[in-house]
């Protein structure tokens, strides 16, 4: 159960094969799971513990972290930061996306035309490249087995060039995840990789029951637009509308995903799927079903388990505000498990899955209107 369980931790050496010893007392345990970033844990260990002398020659990056909930490895990665004082030790690690963060593309990669590539294997390329020669050390990283890419025929494409030394694997990995559709998310030592839209998970129908908490719903009508555009900046762009008919003409403009100096020029149908991509998340007035960042998850849920407690899963969210029931589909954005003397809790933050507007099973007429609700996403123009 959710907020019950019990969270341990052992000192690994890198890799996280050979288990060197286990921390047999902690004052508390904090660690997360988050979207497009690098969690990180934190360990506080009283000197009085056990063993307090094991930790003392425990060295930043060589060893690792790994953290049981209920017998269950889930959360992993190097030790970044040890701190010593009379009353205590701190113990700060990052999750395994460290060592992306911590190489180099030695190499160069062009996904040029006609060599355009989804971008999620772009990043696959890429990582299986560079972390290869941290694989072929004398105490391997471990990362490679468990890379997961998922790539389908909607991802997002790339005619993206880099040069040698241009960058680190984790500085194009987080650009493409601020601006090119792609997400990513560490669990264990897994690195999942996948587009916004992808469907890496779903659970069951949560309500404001599941949440010690309120639910909060939100318009935002300086997101609406009817007519999207992208443009390189030099005279080339794509456009998308929809029925304009309801809100009227309402016009966006976007940067090209990857118009920067290390690409080629975007070719007019990528910028026109770029901007019917961005239409979707701008059309109808978007409206979002929140729950408060940080809201602790009820014990008593049966909607979510901690294996499904993973960023980028989908969680089909409904609530009732007031006399109106309303429904939107999000996703996981952060998750946070901290025990202490207290117990276990467990909090999450919920944003809204890319494209989902808000549901309303009865959705009032409006005068002088031929539809109640916007009913198309939006096509491609010519």
């Amino acid at each position: 159960m959710l907020g019950c369980g019990v969270n341990t931790v052992a000192i690994f050496d890198r890799g996280g094969i050979t288990r060197l010893f286990p921390i047999d007392r902690t004052t508390s345990i904090t660690y997360g799971r988050v979207k497009d970033d690098m969690s990180e844990a934190l360990i506080r260990v009283p000197t009085s513990a056990d063993c307090c002398r094991e930790l003392a020659s425990v060295e930043c990056v060589r060893h690792e972290v790994v953290i049981y909930r209920d017998g269950q490895r889930v959360w992993e990665g190097p030790i970044t930061r040890m701190a010593f004082s009379a009353d205590e030790i701190e113990i700060d690690a990052k999750d395994v996306m460290f060592w992306p963060y911590r190489t180099i593309m030695r190499a160069g990669y062009s996904n040029a035309y006609p060599n355009i590539a989804f971008g999620t294997d772009r990043i696959g390329t890429i990582m299986r490249a560079e972390l290869q020669r941290k694989e072929d050390s004398l105490t391997p990283i471990n990362v490679l087995p468990y890379l997961s890419i998922h790539t389908e025929a909607t991802t997002a494409r790339t005619s993206r060039i880099t040069e040698p030394y241009q960058k680190t694997i984790y500085e194009e990995l987080d650009d493409r995840a601020a601006k090119a559709g792609l997400d990513y998310t560490v669990v264990g030592r897994a690195i999942h990789v996948h587009d916004t839209s992808y469907l890496l998970g779903q659970t069951a129908l949560a309500t404001e029951a599941d949440f010690l908490g309120g639910v909060i719903v939100t318009a935002y009508g300086m997101d609406l637009a009817t007519y999207a555009a992208v443009t390189d900046g030099q005279g080339t762009w794509g456009a998308a509308e929809v029925d304009m008919s309801f809100y009227g003409n309402v016009e966006v403009l976007a940067t090209a995903y990857d118009e920067e100096s290390d690409t080629t020029n975007p070719s007019e149908a990528e910028l026109r799927s770029q901007a019917n991509r961005n239409l979707k998340q701008k059309y109808p007035v978007p409206m979002v079903v929140r729950v408060p960042d940080n809201s602790q998850v009820n014990p008593d849920s049966t909607v979510f388990s901690f294996d499904n407690l993973v960023p980028g899963v989908k969680v089909p969210l409904m609530c009732t505000v007031g006399c109106k029931r309303l429904q939107q589909e999000q996703k996981i954005d952060k998750v946070r498990v901290t025990q202490d003397e207290s117990g276990e809790s467990i909090t999450l933050t919920l944003i809204p899955f890319p494209g989902a507007a808000v549901q309303d099973p009865d959705p009032p007429t409006v005068p002088g209107a031929d539809s109640t609700t916007p009913a198309s996403w939006g096509t491609e123009m010519p």
